[in-house]
């Protein structure tokens, strides 16, 4: 635990240097939701399951921090690692590698926390906080959809060799998902393509989950189903992974 705790401290002065993890996690959420809530009025509307479209991006946009932070964050932090042999190194030090990922997971879990109170500072004096009307399952889908991202995150930082790579392959994940599913259109309007790859995403799911039982627009355990088998895919890629990062040590 004490090895977690100093790890982890080191762990969050190094992410909050990672300017695009930092941009895209905190100012970029925060913009975007301003911006669409405002653009599409505060009358509630079929398209949006039958709640303005103000509520709707408010709520939605919890989970886009989640996205960011998982996507582009820590899977560079983690490639870094294993570009610089600072694995290797912790390794020799008696600290393994599932206490750094742990220490980094840990920060990454604080900073979206963070992220998404963010967005709703900024809500509030502009368009408002809805009134979260099922509180126990909206949490259950940010937990869950926190533990899911994040462990999906440590499998793509184990996937790239590089900093560079990780960055450019996070990027690359990170706006499908957001454009399709957490923070873009909702799925009634998107064109038929665009509304069948959106089930697929999995950060779609984590905002679907927190935002229904948020705004009472239906049920989450289609959701929850959803992320329960990708969490299960990235556990399972994350041990398949660290063991050929070590063996290729």
């Amino acid at each position: 635990m004490s090895s977690l705790t100093l790890v982890a401290g080191t762990e969050l002065r190094l992410m909050t240097r990672e300017w695009a993890a930092m941009v895209f996690a905190f100012a970029f959420p925060v913009l975007l939701m301003l911006i669409l809530a405002g653009v599409f009025g505060s009358e509630a509307s079929a398209e949006y399951g039958g709640v303005t479209p103000t509520d709707y991006y408010v709520a939605d946009y919890v989970a886009v921090p989640l996205g960011a932070l998982s996507l582009i964050g820590l899977p560079v932090m983690i490639a870094s690692y294993r570009e610089r042999g600072i694995l290797r190194r912790f390794e020799a030090a008696g600290v393994p590698s599932r206490t750094v990922f742990g220490a980094q997971a840990v920060v990454t879990s604080l900073l979206v926390i963070l992220g998404a109170v963010m967005v709703l500072l900024a809500a509030a004096p502009t368009y408002g906080v809805p009134t979260v009307e099922d509180p126990l399952r909206a949490g259950a889908g940010f937990l869950l959809g926190t533990a899911t991202m994040i462990t999906l995150g440590v499998a793509l930082g184990l996937l790239t060799r590089t900093a560079r790579s990780a960055q450019a392959l996070g990027l690359l994940a990170f706006f499908p998902m957001w454009l399709l599913g957490a923070g873009g259109p909702p799925r009634p309007v998107m064109p038929d393509l665009m509304a069948d790859l959106s089930p697929i995403l999995p950060l779609g799911h984590v905002a679907a989950a927190i935002r229904e039982p948020w705004l009472d627009t239906g049920g989450t355990a289609d959701n929850l189903l959803a992320l329960v088998t990708w969490l299960v895919i990235a556990l399972v890629a994350v041990a398949l992974l660290v063991r050929s990062v070590r063996t290729n040590s």
